[in-house]
């Protein structure tokens, strides 16, 4: 064997032998695995933190229609728009929002086949807030008519309506949450008249 060739085995075997012991080293593998998980965790933390947030929020608006749909459900007296326009103050200031929010309340009966599957529902009126659109007989029937409990001939169900604009604190591309609105539907009776009245309109028949 010449002396240039040996001199070569010899460099082969002190680079495996270094690349062996590359291989079994652990004492920079922390760093590395740092680099690759931090961002999954933060990502982790972001998203957890913005789906609790939306959960909180729609929480609130939940509870606030629901504080209002019993104000109204006690009412004893006429009602008129600026009762409406400071009930969605009330709402505004409950859930914390101030834009993009609605009101709408609907006084619902019974006129035909109370008792059946196919009931016949009227609105005695309808007012909402921010040009949102009065509700008509034929938008109970076509489209809140299953969540409409039974209601005995002659009796009334008071239905408010609530929506918020939720805007997440973090972009969806980060979190897969979009902003979106947050609507709710209370149902309730009135508590001590038959009817909840509204100015110009009356109560009902």
């Amino acid at each position: 064997m010449s002396r240039a060739t040996a001199s070569v085995n010899h460099a082969l075997r002190r680079a495996s032998r270094a690349i062996g012991r590359f291989a079994i080293r652990e004492d920079a593998s922390l760093s590395v695995e740092a680099v690759v998980v931090l961002p999954i965790l933060l990502w982790g933390f972001l998203a957890i933190f913005v789906f609790f947030d939306a959960f909180r929020v729609k929480n609130l608006a939940l509870k606030a229609n629901y504080a209002i749909s019993d104000l109204l459900s006690r009412e004893t007296s006429v009602i008129d728009m600026d009762y409406i326009r400071g009930s969605e103050q009330l709402y505004e200031f409950l859930t914390r929002v101030q834009t993009d929010a609605w009101l709408r309340v609907t006084v619902v009966h019974c006129t035909d086949n109370c008792a059946d599957a196919d009931r016949t529902l009227e609105v005695d009126w309808s007012r909402g807030t921010d040009e949102v659109l009065n509700l008509t007989s034929e938008d109970i029937m076509d489209d809140y008519e299953p969540i409409v409990p039974w209601i005995p001939n002659g009796e009334r169900v008071i239905m408010v309506e609530s929506s918020l604009h939720y805007e997440p604190p973090f972009s969806q591309a980060i979190t897969g949450l979009a902003a979106r609105s947050l609507t709710n539907v209370v149902l309730t009776r009135p508590r001590f008249a038959p009817q909840l009245c509204f100015e110009g309109v009356g109560c009902g028949s």
